[in-house]
């Protein structure tokens, strides 16, 4: 944060000194490798290459990129939007950990309780919670049990959360 300013003015297009016509070169931007941030791609069919293979600890991606735009972060401009890794991959990633001996493993991402697999075949495998028509409830609301009376707003639609795929790896064994 501290060389934002030179970062900024890399960046702005510069003006070159021609004979009385605005010109400007074109901008670092303009000029950078491609630097498009996918809104899909989760790097899921890559397997990290495990320095130590008899460490009994592993780290796993659980996905990608960020969604709060937090004013001082630049992971969203980063690494771009969150997406999940599906979970199957996850799991099959964890259970051959398990297979190598490592006994811990630890869930990465940036938010890892805003993980949400959208793929088609979780939203086949669970789809999304509805509100119970006999409740009079408005749509997308509904009691945490019977006999309260708190409402919370279901979450976002079809697919695996985090608690899935905790308790998924959880069975891995």
């Amino acid at each position: 944060y501290r060389d934002l300013p030179r970062l900024v003015s890399a960046l702005a297009p510069t003006p070159i000194d021609t004979a009385g016509e605005n010109m400007y070169e074109a901008p670092m931007m303009d000029r950078a490798l491609n630097v498009e941030l996918s809104f899909d791609e989760t790097y899921a069919d890559i397997r990290p290459v495990r320095a130590n293979p008899g460490d009994v600890s592993a780290f796993v991606s659980v996905m990608r990129g960020c969604n709060n735009m937090c004013s001082y972060c630049v992971v969203p401009f980063t690494r771009g939007r969150e997406r999940s890794r599906e979970l199957e991959s996850i799991v099959e990633e964890s259970r051959g950990l398990f297979e190598n001996g490592v006994k811990e493993i630890v869930l990465l991402g940036q938010n890892v309780n805003s993980y949400h697999d959208r793929s088609d075949n979780a939203i086949q495998l669970k789809p999304a919670l509805s509100a119970d028509s006999s409740s009079g409830y408005k749509a997308g609301y509904k009691t945490s049990n019977d006999g309260f009376l708190n409402l919370f707003r279901l979450r976002g639609g079809a697919g695996y959360y985090f608690v899935d795929l905790v308790e998924a790896i959880s069975d891995i064994d």
